[in-house]
């Protein structure tokens, strides 16, 4: 009785494990398009001088201090922060005050990349 018990429990524990295998197996199948969805949406950020900077959440400026010294106010009043769009889109989450082409300048305390984009900038004299 004992074994055939324990016999029992093996095969239980046997199939569990198998099932979870299963299950395993097709839970990856169903989230490999969604990391490949991911992995494709991944915004960069190059800046002409100082090669590809590492992206941090919120305002470019988050990402390019080191490289960007004269940003002084974070509010898009001096312009030490401004840069040359080359390539790309951001999205304008602050009205700039500092004088600003729209059409191919942008203001780092003002702006955040727009995720999947590929950005290219060049800094340029405040």
């Amino acid at each position: 009785m004992l074994i055939t018990f324990l016999a029992l429990c093996m095969l239980a524990a046997v199939l569990f494990t198998l099932w979870g295998v299963v299950w395993g197996l097709s839970f990856r199948q169903k989230i490999k398009p969604q990391l490949a969805l991911v992995q494709s949406l991944k915004t960069t950020l190059h800046l002409q001088g100082h090669g590809d900077v590492p992206l941090e959440p919120g305002v470019l400026l988050n990402s390019l201090w080191e490289h960007l010294p004269k940003a002084d106010c974070q509010s898009g009043e001096c312009g030490g922060c401004k840069l040359k769009l080359r390539q790309g889109q951001v999205t304008w989450i602050r009205e700039p005050q500092a004088q600003v082409d729209r059409s191919c300048e942008i203001l780092a305390c003002s702006c955040e990349a727009v995720v999947g984009q590929s950005l290219v900038c060049e800094a340029l004299p405040s």
